[in-house]
Order: C-alpha cells, then structure tokens, then sequence
C-alpha cells in the first residue's frame, strides 16, 4: 500500500518552522486509522500513524497525530480537530468540503484557511505562521523561559488568557505536563463551540 508518510518526512525535512515529531504509538495510530475511516495513503492517517503529532515553532502550534485525534474528534459538530495553539485556537477539517477552519482565539469565530488538511499541515511547516499569529503573539514569546513538558520535553508556552477570573498563564508557569494544558484548552474550546 501506498503511505503519504515519505511525503509528510520530507515536508518536516525541508521545514522552514522549527517542528518536533512527536512520538508514534503504532497500536493507537492502527485503531486511530479504523475510528476514522482514513488510510495511510492520507496524510492525516500517515500522522495518525507515524507521529504522535508534530510540534511547529517552538511548541507554539500542534499539529495532532497518533491517538490524539481520536481525544478530539468529538468536540465540534461537523468538523475533527486537527491542530491547536498555545493561544486556545483551534483547527478543524469541515466534514462536508474538507477545509481547515480556525477557531480564533480573540474572535470566537471560525475562520477559512482555503487549505484542505494535507495544504494545512504543510503550511505549518513551511508557511509564515509568524504572520498569521503576530497580534497573538506577546513580546518575547519565545525566548522565555518557558519550563519544560515531562512527557515530550518541549518547552511549554503558556496560554495568555483566562479561566475563571484567573490567568492561565501564571497558573502554568510550572512543568505542568502538556497534556494538562491540553485539558485546559479541551475545557475552553466546549465552553464556546458545546460538548
């Protein structure tokens, strides 16, 4: 059978964004493949297969894979989530014509990429996503000492908004593992598009 994976390698290969692949769990991404109804001839079945997701620029933009699409696909009505940012935005594929949407962060609204799922991830490793988020960004995002994540040893950035009258942001600046901001970000996005 034919992979997109030699595809979405030389994609990381030639990455003008800094990215991280994220460990793969083949017995996950297998079951991942069947719960979608996608093949590895996909992209996103060579990453649901191959990669645990990709981590782009500096942690700050994730594109999932392995199991992890499975915890996500759930959570909006006619679309699977395919990505996140540190900024509590995210991506999904439209079930009906396969675009990216972006849940914006600061507008609440979802926005069109005009990119199908295999355009999207390669505009993240290669696209000027510096742009696309520069009135999210806060000064000196990246060069903080932002503490590392236990389990993928990637810094974590935190997320400049708020929960409960609290910021995110100061709660986070411990080496809170990964996947509690992911819970926190899960938590945030229901409160706006439902469970």
């Amino acid at each position: 059978m034919q992979t997109a994976w030699p595809l979405v390698q030389r994609w990381i290969d030639q990455a003008a964004n800094p990215v991280t692949t994220l460990p793969a769990d083949p017995k996950g991404g297998e079951r991942t493949l069947a719960a979608l109804d996608v093949t590895e001839r996909s992209v996103l079945g060579a990453l649901a297969v191959h990669t645990g997701g990709l981590s782009i620029d500096h942690g700050w933009l994730r594109v999932l894979g392995g199991p992890a699409l499975l915890d996500w696909r759930e959570q909006v009505e006619g679309g699977l989530i395919v990505g996140h940012d540190v900024v509590a935005g995210f991506y999904a594929v439209d079930r009906q014509d396969g675009e990216v949407r972006y849940l914006a962060p600061d507008t609440l609204e979802w926005e069109g990429t005009e990119m199908g799922h295999a355009a999207w991830v390669h505009w993240t490793l290669t696209g000027d996503i510096g742009a696309f988020y520069e009135a999210l960004r806060w000064p000196g995002w990246e060069e903080e000492s932002a503490p590392l994540a236990p389990d993928t040893g990637l810094k974590v950035h935190p997320p400049p908004f708020t929960r409960e009258g609290r910021v995110i942001a100061d709660a986070t600046r411990t080496a809170a593992p990964m996947a509690e901001l992911w819970t926190i970000q899960r938590e945030y996005v229901r409160q706006y598009v439902g469970d």
